[in-house]
């Protein structure tokens, strides 16, 4: 009998709360159809992340997917059941305060993967699955032979601008581009968002797959109902320069004082940002609630009338698809997959990241909110995670075999 085939699957996260955005939804949606179509499957899937809990680094853990808060003992289950659990390894411990990390977590989870790779016993029947790029060396250097699928949420050609702990050092980001192009090389599938991926990465190969990202649905989906304009304003993701939020609140200056932001998430730029809403006297009508689970995300969304990215970068943000389920319409760059996947002038207007854009795209969304809000929910049903992961199911049955 072949030895078994496990999915080992890589992310600088702990699969449960850490950290907020699309990336963690895109993974945790992904396990969800597991469990409910594949369940049997279960027993061969193994997480590799990181925690916040120091005594937790480098120790097996059992994580139940069904909880929001992740961790339970092992549980008593009936006879032909697949577990409720998940085998989980953190190699790096993330710092709380992502307003104020010290050090690069991308490099830390490298470093842990070396130490704690081992623990992992892999095998050249494994198809390991990569949600962060900085694993692939590591883990080929423990496994060579095996599998390697990678999923790329935007493309890499561009990772090294992004880079907040290394920009003074040339040296390291052109030997981190020359790494990214042997990953691609090495890669048996890449997964890719949108077709500047593609054309950034044919060069190097062609092994590429379209699926798409994907979004739980709201429960109330099916009786979601539109609304008037209330001058509820959302913006959720990760406050990173790349993100320009700051463009975001001066163009709050220039909408009518009934208007207000919400900024839900945290990041190195969030104390910047708190002064500079100060600065503009905009503190009665920009609010910051720092990071928050995904249910809570989901509770601003119900909330609020408009989402606005304001992006340099992006891949297709989960943001994006998720605002579209609540029936919010966008507004945003042309960035990334974001135009291949909003439907411009029908649930979505386009800014040039400039604060008098997104006050005008705003106001001319306000003069016919309801046909945009009613296109948005109707557009969001498209991106289902039951869609969207039997397709990447599918594709990595090709080297996660069966028993």
């Amino acid at each position: 009998m072949s030895e078994r085939s496990r999915l080992v699957l890589y992310d600088t996260t702990n699969f449960m709360d850490f950290p907020i955005g699309g990336q963690l939804t895109s993974v945790r949606n992904f396990l969800k159809f597991l469990a409910e179509v594949h369940a049997d499957r279960m027993k061969d899937v193994v997480l590799v992340g990181v925690t916040r809990i120091p005594e937790e680094l480098g120790i097996w853990q059992k994580l139940s997917l069904q909880n929001q808060d992740g961790r339970t003992g092992v549980e008593e289950h009936e006879e032909g059941k697949a577990p409720a659990t998940v085998h989980f390894l953190p190699v790096a411990i993330a710092e709380e305060n992502l307003g104020h990390t010290a050090h690069s977590l991308r490099l830390r989870y490298a470093k842990g993967l070396l130490k704690y790779g081992r623990m992992l016993h892999l095998s050249r029947f494994d198809c390991n699955y990569f949600q962060t790029p900085e694993a692939v060396g590591p883990v080929w250097l423990l496994q060579p032979f095996a599998h390697f699928v990678i999923f790329s949420h935007g493309s890499f050609v561009n990772m090294d601008k992004g880079f907040r702990f290394f920009q003074d050092k040339p040296f390291v980001r052109r030997m981190f581009s020359g790494y990214l192009k042997w990953m691609l090389r090495k890669a048996d599938l890449i997964f890719i968002l949108d077709e500047d991926s593609r054309r950034d990465y044919q060069k190097y190969t062609d092994r590429m797959e379209k699926p798409g990202n994907s979004i739980v649905l709201p429960e109330q989906y099916d009786v979601w109902k539109t609304h008037v304009f209330r001058g509820r304003i959302l913006f959720v993701g990760r406050l990173s320069k790349v993100k320009r939020v700051d463009g975001i609140i001066r163009a709050m200056a220039l909408l009518p004082e009934e208007d207000t932001l919400t900024v839900v998430g945290d990041g190195e730029e969030r104390d910047a940002l708190s002064t500079l809403t100060q600065k503009l006297g905009l503190s009665e009508r920009v609010s910051f609630t720092g990071a928050v689970s995904p249910v809570q995300t989901g509770t601003y969304m119900d909330e609020a009338d408009i989402l606005i990215m304001n992006s340099d970068f992006e891949g297709v943000p989960m943001t994006i698809l998720e605002a579209l389920s609540h029936g919010i319409p966008v507004i945003t760059t042309d960035v990334g997959g974001i135009g291949e996947t909003v439907r411009f002038g029908t649930d979505a207007l386009q800014t040039d990241g400039t604060p008098e854009s997104i006050a005008k795209a705003a106001e001319h969304m306000k003069q016919d909110y309801e046909r945009f809000a009613e296109c948005a929910h109707q557009h969001g049903a498209d991106y289902d995670y039951r869609l969207v992961n039997r397709k990447i199911y599918d594709s990595l049955c090709r080297f996660w075999k069966e028993r």
